[in-house]
């Protein structure tokens, strides 16, 4: 009897049923924690400022989000895939602990450890989220209009609640912004515990059509016949050795020699079968991960994501509060407004996108979409007034409503459909770097040079990140 064990759980489900359940589960979970996060977009650097912090630190604060999701990301894709499950309900109590954190602070020292919190939650989530949809959808002839519709639910989220955050902290104090971020953070915990069964639920029951699917896979065929018959012969051994130690005849003990001899051959013969499979399962891991950094197509898919998290966090959560205050001299409450009405216009122009990527195609979806979002920052680095500071913040949203789905499509397309986790967890730890050096960057060009040269190195990342994505990256 030979036992098969599959290498790899592809789930393919084309059920509208499913999907849409998959689809509630996980947005019921992660709007919530986009709407919390939300919240803190112009609230938190205002109150890092408050207490004492110079530039320079709210930008290293505001990039430890970033640290935390790198350094989450590839676990979770590994514990996602060992497991068969996903981990989202633990990432809603770390984001819950740090709003918690965020209320009772007192130093802005105290923020890097919340905000820690934060990056390591939101990482968990999506990238556990992020498997399951990409896994569920490849497939899918309707994976545009799906992924448009999730990619609507979150930026709505988005989109309202930093007008929200900043009006608490305005009308009343930063702390009833973070005691609202913590209230919206608990029931979001307590619904995904409730969701974990149904979200583990649909993951295994779809891991059983993955076996059947995944024929590129490599297999370890271990031979259970082979440790019978070894067993059988190690008992017919024992047999014969009594035999011999009751009668002591010569001959017996010469022939036991020789048998004994067989046996322990077909013995090691096992085990260096065992090694064997054992070695190529290592060999296998790691080239997986050699072909997906080879991938050009993928590493490129990579930076433009990378970009466009180094553009978004460095001037929304970073620039646009900054020099609303000490440039353009609005108050917190009016910069809120602007994000959140950029962010619904995004929102609109997420509804559109999968007839856009439809008729476009997804890598000219995704160059122009990067075009708009570029074209916002050189239009405040000409103008230098509210019209272009406005137009700057509009036009960054504009550009991600097109550019998310279509970067989510493309990355369904570009890699080996066997190896999502791995490919995800690749993908969410190098743009996740942008997390980290966009918000540090930024804010020392804007710290040491001025507010310019800030928006200056974003355009430049976005029109650098565009070029090289339409030139080398391949049309699928």
């Amino acid at each position: 009897m030979n036992k098969k064990i599959p290498k790899n759980n592809t789930l393919i489900s084309n059920s509208d049923k499913s999907t849409k359940s998959l689809l509630i589960a996980i947005l019921s979970t992660i709007a919530l924690a986009d709407f919390g996060l939300g919240l803190n977009t112009v609230v938190l650097p205002l109150y890092a400022k408050s207490l004492g912090a110079s530039i320079i630190t709210i930008g290293l604060i505001i990039a430890s989000f970033g640290l935390a999701r790198i350094l989450i990301n590839i676990p979770v894709s590994v514990l996602s895939k060992k497991f068969k499950m996903q981990f989202m309900h633990v990432g809603m109590f770390l984001i819950f602990l740090g709003a918690i954190g965020y209320y009772f602070s007192t130093f802005y020292n105290e923020l890097f450890i919340f905000r820690l919190l934060e990056g390591f939650g939101s990482g968990i989530i999506n990238t556990s989220s992020m498997i399951i949809l990409t896994k569920h959808l490849y497939q899918d002839k309707k994976r545009a209009k799906v992924l448009s519709k999730y990619m609507i639910a979150r930026r709505l989220s988005m989109g309202i609640a930093p007008f929200i955050g900043a009006a608490v902290a305005f009308q009343f104090h930063f702390k009833n912004a973070f005691l609202l971020y913590a209230i919206i953070m608990f029931i979001g915990f307590s619904i995904s515990i409730y969701n974990r069964k149904l979200l583990k639920k649909i993951y295994n029951n779809t891991n059983d059509e993955s076996a059947i699917r995944n024929k590129n896979d490599i297999n370890i065929e271990i031979d259970i016949n082979d440790v019978e018959n070894n067993n059988i012969k190690v008992d017919k051994l024992n047999d014969r050795n009594n035999i011999n130690n009751v009668n002591g005849n010569i001959n017996e003990n010469i022939s036991i020699d020789k048998s004994y001899n067989t046996d322990m051959a077909n013995a090691k013969n096992i085990n260096t079968k065992t090694k064997n499979h054992d070695k190529k399962i290592k060999e296998y891991k790691k080239e997986k991960y050699i072909n997906l950094i080879a991938n050009i197509s993928f590493m490129l898919l990579c930076f433009l994501t990378f970009s466009f998290f180094f553009s978004r966090i460095g001037s929304r959560r970073e620039l646009v509060p900054l020099v609303g205050i000490s440039i353009i001299h609005i108050n917190q409450f009016y910069i809120g407004l602007l994000v959140s009405v950029s962010g619904l216009i995004g929102v609109a122009l997420t509804y559109y996108s999968d007839r856009v990527i439809n008729k476009l195609g997804i890598k000219r979806s995704i160059v122009i979409s990067f075009a708009i979002s570029a074209s916002g920052m050189l239009w405040f680095i000409i103008f230098k007034n509210l019209d272009g500071f406005i137009a700057s913040i509009i036009l960054l949203s504009a550009g991600g409503g097109f550019s998310g789905p279509a970067r989510n499509l493309y990355l369904m397309d570009s890699v080996d459909k066997n190896h999502y986790e791995e490919a995800i967890g690749i993908y969410r730890t190098l743009s996740d770097l942008g997390f980290i050096l966009g918000p540090v960057v930024i804010g020392v060009a804007f710290s040491y040079y001025n507010y310019i040269s800030a928006y200056s190195v974003v355009a430049a990342m976005l029109i650098t990140a565009a070029i090289l994505f339409g030139a080398f990256a391949k049309k699928y």
